[in-house]
């Protein structure tokens, strides 16, 4: 197996190593091949997850933390300096044999390192019962990518908090991570990261082969597919945003707000307050298209004064209802 390697050691985001899979996978003519990556604090979903019911939107933004979606289906990652992103491409159409292949040989690496880990369940490595790494694949004709996590010693902070979702409940078609315990290498090794990273190198490739200036181009060329609005939100299936019922000065109140492509399409509320007059059409005019997001809804809503049109809910506590966590 060759160890895949760029020609410098500058930072670039996730999906550059995403669209180098790709790359790797469709044009170079090695048959099984080898590589790690780390990128600054980022969130990494699946084809087919919703984003805001997988994301915790506000707190990635207030700590700088980059999202993307990938092509290959399973949860939502956090990744970030602390972590190693391990990429394997093979040769053959027969996902179970290559995907298990993988799983066996990262496992043996670690026993190797004197770590005792072990392969569980459909993706994941335990190390002492906790998940150190979960993986994922897509096909590509004639091709197979495996891309995985190695928790070395990740921010749990931001893992926990980045991937996970608002309490308010959000009924999907899409699918919903699953949350499980977790653990850190530099609990289990002495090896330091860049030690552990040789170790890994050594212990599952038997050559390396350089990336040319022309390959980082044809790289970048794919990156561009990951950046593209129509990829990061298309997949998106319409879905709800339910507040749960409210007790404010206005009665009880729940709001129920529709979304497609992460935008507002439609927004109902429902409960026992006293309607002075019609509101619905002129609200959903001012919000439709407009992402939820409190900022975005209070300068749509700016000039809009809700409580000429129910008694006693200004456009304030409209918002504040949404946006306050009920668990």
């Amino acid at each position: 197996m060759k160890h895949i390697i760029l020609p410098d050691n500058r930072p670039r985001r996730l999906v550059f190593y995403l669209a180098m899979e790709e790359y790797v996978a469709r044009c170079l003519d090695e048959k099984e091949c080898f590589f790690m990556w780390q990128v600054a604090p980022t969130v990494i979903f699946g084809r087919n997850q919703v984003l805001e019911a997988e994301i915790n939107l506000p707190y990635c933004k207030e700590n700088n933390i980059a999202i993307f979606r990938r092509k290959s289906g399973g949860g939502c990652v956090y990744s970030d300096m602390g972590n190693i992103m391990l990429s394997y491409i093979k040769d053959g159409d027969s996902v179970g044999f290559v995907f298990d292949t993988y799983m066996r040989r990262i496992a043996f690496a670690l026993q190797k390192a004197g770590i005792v880990a072990q392969v569980s369940g459909r993706n994941d490595i335990l190390v002492d019962g906790r998940k150190v790494s979960g993986n994922a694949f897509y096909q590509l004709p004639g091709r197979s990518i495996v891309h995985g996590t190695m928790l070395f010693d990740t921010n749990f902070d931001h893992l926990e908090n980045a991937i996970t979702p608002s309490n308010k409940k959000l009924q999907s078609k899409g699918v919903a991570s699953a949350r499980q315990r977790v653990t850190n290498l530099v609990e289990h090794t002495d090896l330091s990261i860049e030690a552990f990273k040789k170790h890994m190198i050594d212990t599952l490739c038997d050559g390396e082969r350089m990336l040319t200036e022309e390959d980082i181009a044809a790289i970048e060329a794919i990156e561009q597919t990951y950046l593209d609005d129509d990829f990061i939100y298309g997949r998106n299936p319409r879905y709800s945003f339910n507040s749960g019922m409210c007790h404010c000065k206005a009665g009880e109140l729940g709001v129920e707000i529709n979304l497609r492509h992460a935008l507002i399409e439609h927004v109902e509320l429902k409960g026992d307050f006293f309607v002075l007059r019609e509101f619905a059409q002129e609200l959903n005019e001012l919000l439709r298209g407009k992402p939820l997001e409190r900022e975005a809804m209070q300068e749509a809503l700016k000039d809009f004064n809700l409580d000429t049109y129910i008694k006693d809910l200004t456009t304030d506590n409209f918002i504040e209802i949404i946006f306050t966590e009920t668990n």
